[in-house]
């Protein structure tokens, strides 16, 4: 029986490309004085490009991102600090993010999240994008020592919950982190298709809201 709905964070909950565009937007426009002979669209392109999706560290990314476009009077390092102080302030979610989480909340399934990364960072964005009073609990790999596909993050949040892995649902954007990584605990993975990776075997959905027709189907079907 399917109790809870467990959600990756970044490209699943968060639209991750559209808050870090409204980011670097931001950043370039602040630094402006600094960008001699620097493009607003090639400061934003060359960044989006060497992050890939977020899977490259951001130290890296901005040392690619001054050697590319030349960048002087300025350090990688200062553009770092102000990425790590601003970036989750920008936070955007899906237009349906909220939507399907309060009609799954009033169900009665729990909710929650397990993501990667800092614990400053998806704390706040947890609480900018307003799902800290929508999920039962989350889970965010610096504070707990494991990251996802490690099964061990998995079983933090299912402690948490007080649930079986085969009661749950997992929904995630990446095809070994999330969806192979729950399969192989017993959860019921559910591939949110961003068009960066092929499509896993499975439950598949563009959109959140997609979400509850899954659900109804496996109720039906319980």
């Amino acid at each position: 029986m399917l109790n809870a709905v467990l959600f990756d964070l970044d490209g699943t909950l968060l639209d991750r490309d559209k808050s870090l565009k409204m980011f670097l937007e931001d950043q370039y426009e602040r630094y402006r004085e600094y960008m001699v002979n620097v493009q607003r669209a090639d400061f934003i392109n060359y960044f989006i490009d060497f992050d890939n999706h977020g899977y490259v560290p951001k130290t890296a990314v901005y040392d690619q991102l001054f050697a590319a476009l030349d960048i002087s009077y300025i350090k990688p390092s200062d553009l770092l600090r102000d990425f790590d102080d601003k970036y989750p302030h920008f936070a955007y979610s899906y237009d349906d993010t909220l939507e399907t989480l309060r009609r799954l909340q009033a169900r009665g399934y729990k909710l929650g999240i397990i993501t990667n990364g800092s614990t400053k960072h998806q704390t706040m964005i947890i609480d900018v994008l307003g799902l800290e009073t929508l999920v039962t609990g989350f889970v965010i790999s610096e504070e707990v020592g494991y990251r996802k596909p490690s099964p061990r993050i998995f079983e933090v949040m299912l402690d948490q919950l007080g649930e079986r892995a085969e009661d749950c649902m997992f929904v995630g954007d990446h095809p070994d982190n999330d969806v192979r990584a729950s399969r192989e605990l017993g959860m019921i993975p559910v591939f949110k298709d961003n068009g960066y990776f092929e499509r896993p075997s499975g439950y598949c959905i563009t959109r959140l809201t997609e979400l509850l027709d899954i659900v109804e189907e496996l109720h039906a079907n319980s």
